[in-house]
């Protein structure tokens, strides 16, 4: 079967693998396959399937056991702040923001600057758009989060390329797994999924749902999804594997509140003022329905060339009731992706050629209409918006003497946008017409040097470039309009990188420290209403170190000949350090140069304790700190800090090989913190926070049989 449905995939810090076979006749047989040596753990970024010790970049890891154990509560952003590096909010239930290396500025909400994909297969829009709420984390396998620019392989952006896949398959067995769990705020949620692995098949099919009343008043959430994926070997040389997704969510959004509305209330929406209506009277919410469905081939001519080509087809219906409008939007994408590698194993230098393309297409139709207490009223605005990607890509990656890997790459990206705005009178109405914004096209090159020594050290250095074009909802922001004169960012990374473990394999360490300038970096800006749009910010710095570090208080493996009672007990933490500052920087007569970047937290520190039993009692201990960061470009607002301490207490069994049955116990900020998991940053009205629950806790049951 294909690599990505083998259980190879593990968290550096933590150092987890994501098996999704069911646990032997005890729980040792699940610890021992959720623990394995550095230098046996396989990646996929920059299409190299090698060790991790072997890859000259910063790539994090999240397993089964990271995504959907650590935590109890079903959603990826506890999970990726794990990670160092990486900042996932959550400005309200299901209003995902993610930051790899790089500012909140410039994603007010969802995912910008940042590539994604599912066994290859684009998730990104060629808008530059990613619907990560869209997506399950129980249905969810393994996570790869290259970090920093990547664009010689995946096109354009500065941020970084998470590569997702779903559950693994067992090979020759069936299984089913039964869920549920309830929690504090009326949280609830169950699911179902099916795995059978044949010969020549393996087929995942998942359906969840979950649903919340919300912490804050008006902040319910109600998301239904559905994945299916399969992967058939019609023939020695050529497998076929689709990917099928739906998701159906609506939550509600409370809005910022200003710092004494926060203090005096946290658990208030917006309130209305002498000009403006609130959030509740508004009713302002998301509603969205998400349906993608892609096909990949994987040809294999012989042992030495083999190509992957995958198409897709999206649709996305949106629907958002906000304080002044009422926006509409219909969107459609399609696009496709090919990599040709040819493998050349046997001459003085063995080397790996990677070339390819990628191309997307998305056509958005959006009208926007008066809100009239959560109905549309009359039509405002109707436009269209098409956006054009194509990137064209080579990679070549050398084994050289005395333990070096070379490894260089080399794209072509081109960006265009096409927009109409239609009129929405029958009098004195302008004619439509057709704006076009087209950025030149750029060639971002990559060039990594990695040396082994033995089987347990590496080190590299790297120098990457990155081009993000503005995204449609920039270039076309909520204050209306077509932007053309917003520019794209560019920027060049440095990096040099250490990691490793210790010969028995219980310390291990990985080290990252990069430098990452960028030119004509976009920013967010507000209206006097809320409304949002965007500007070029001259240039950043963001100099960073990353860490991760993880101790196993026993051997690995020891347990299975020692027949001992804990079976893992693991100390981990991950650390990073920032410095980002603005540098060339004018707002109106304020120079902002050497100003701190808001949004980016300077210390960033995240700690656990993992434990695992033979009986099958485990625990996940997580402590993230945050020290205070700007909330504005002036730096004249800090954020609070914060300390957030989660907790997983659970019991997993297995009985007659085949019934297993997992109940657990969270908890969430145990130290009743009054904080915000995600604010606005230069929120006009000063309306910068939107705070998370109180002290809560949630309780969940699996049960699973496999035959």
């Amino acid at each position: 079967m294909k690599a990505y449905y083998a259980s190879t995939a593990l968290l550096i810090g933590t150092m987890t693998l994501a098996s999704a076979q069911t646990p032997g006749p005890d729980s040792l047989t699940r610890s021992l396959d959720d623990t394995l040596h550095l230098n046996e753990v396989i990646v996929r970024g920059y299409a190299t399937n090698r060790r991790l010790l072997e890859t000259p970049a910063s790539i994090g890891l999240l397993g089964r056991r990271d995504l959907n154990q650590r935590f109890g509560i079903p959603t990826l952003v506890p999970a990726l702040n794990t990670l160092p590096g990486v900042r996932a909010d959550e400005r309200s239930p299901g209003s995902y923001r993610l930051a790899i290396r790089g500012s909140a500025i410039r994603s007010p909400f969802g995912v910008r600057n940042v590539k994604t994909y599912w066994n290859e297969i684009p998730l990104t829009d060629a808008g530059g758009n990613t619907p990560l709420n869209a997506l399950d984390v129980r249905a969810l396998g393994r996570l790869e989060v290259i970090k920093g620019p990547s664009g010689s392989l995946y096109g354009a952006g500065t941020g970084g390329t998470l590569l997702f896949s779903g559950l693994s398959v067992p090979s020759g067995k069936t299984s089913v797994e039964l869920s549920g769990l309830t929690g504090s705020y009326g949280l609830y949620g169950n699911g179902v999924s099916v795995q059978t692995g044949r010969e020549n098949s393996a087929l995942s099919v998942s359906y969840n749902h979950l649903q919340s009343d919300g912490y804050r008043d008006h902040s319910a959430l109600v998301r239904d999804n559905i994945s299916l994926t399969g992967s058939f070997a019609v023939s020695p040389k050529r497998t076929i594997s689709v990917l099928g997704l739906y998701s159906d969510l609506h939550y509600e959004t409370p809005g910022g509140l200003n710092e004494n509305q926060y203090r005096a209330n946290p658990r208030a929406s917006r309130p209305a003022t002498a000009t403006l209506p609130g959030s509740a009277q508004q009713q302002a919410g998301i509603y969205q329905k998400f349906g993608l469905l892609g096909v990949s081939q994987e040809y294999r001519w012989n042992d030495r060339i083999q190509n992957t080509t995958v198409l897709y087809g999206s649709t996305t219906d949106f629907a958002n009731p906000f304080i002044t409008n009422y926006e509409k939007r219909a969107d459609q994408g399609i696009g496709g992706r090919t990599i040709t590698q040819f493998r050349l194993p046997d001459g003085p230098l063995p080397t790996t050629f990677t070339v390819g393309g990628e191309f997307l297409r998305n056509v958005t139709v959006d009208r926007n209409f008066g809100n009239r207490q959560g109905v549309p009223d009359t039509i405002q605005t109707d436009e269209e918006l098409t956006a054009r990607q194509l990137t064209l890509f080579a990679q070549a990656e050398m084994k050289l003497p005395a333990q070096f890997r070379l490894t260089a790459g080399l794209s072509r990206n081109n960006v265009s946008y096409g927009f109409t705005r239609f009129p929405v009178q029958s009098t004195n109405a302008v004619p439509a017409q057709l704006l076009t914004r087209t950025f030149d096209p750029v060639w971002l090159p990559r060039v990594a040097l990695l040396r082994t020594f033995g089987q347990r050290l590496s080190a590299f250095v790297s120098i990457s470039t990155g081009y993000s074009a503005p995204s449609s909802q920039e270039v076309r922001p909520s204050a209306g309009g077509f932007n053309t004169t917003l520019d794209p960012e560019r920027g060049a990374s440095y990096e040099v990188g250490l990691r490793g473990s210790t010969r028995d394999g219980r310390l291990r360490v990985d080290l990252a420290l990069y430098q990452l300038g960028l030119h004509q970096t976009i920013v967010r800006r507000s209206n006097a209403t809320g409304a949002e749009f965007f500007v070029n910010a001259g240039r950043t710095d963001q100099r960073g170190l990353e860490g991760q570090f993880s101790y196993d208080l026993f051997q690995p493996g020891l347990a299975a000949t020692t027949h001992s009672f804990v079976t893992l007990g693991r100390l981990w933490t991950s650390l990073t350090l920032t410095d980002y500052r603005f540098r060339d920087y004018q707002q109106g007569n304020a120079d902002l140069s050497n100003n701190r970047i808001p949004g980016v937290a300077p210390v960033t520190v995240v700690a656990g304790f993992d434990f695992e039993s033979r009986p099958g009692l485990y625990a996940h201990l997580t402590y993230q700190y945050l020290n205070p960061f700007p909330l504005n470009d002036a730096g004249t607002v800090q954020s609070d800090p914060t300390r957030l301490l989660q907790a997983t207490l659970g019991y997993r069994r297995t009985w007659a090989q085949r019934w297993t049955a997992d109940l657990y116990v969270s908890g969430d900020n145990l130290l009743n913190q009054m904080y915000s998991l995600g604010y606005d940053i230069n929120a006009v009205g000063n309306r910068y926070y939107n705070a998370s629950p109180a002290r809560n806790a949630l309780a969940g049951l699996r049960l699973g049989l496999k035959w």
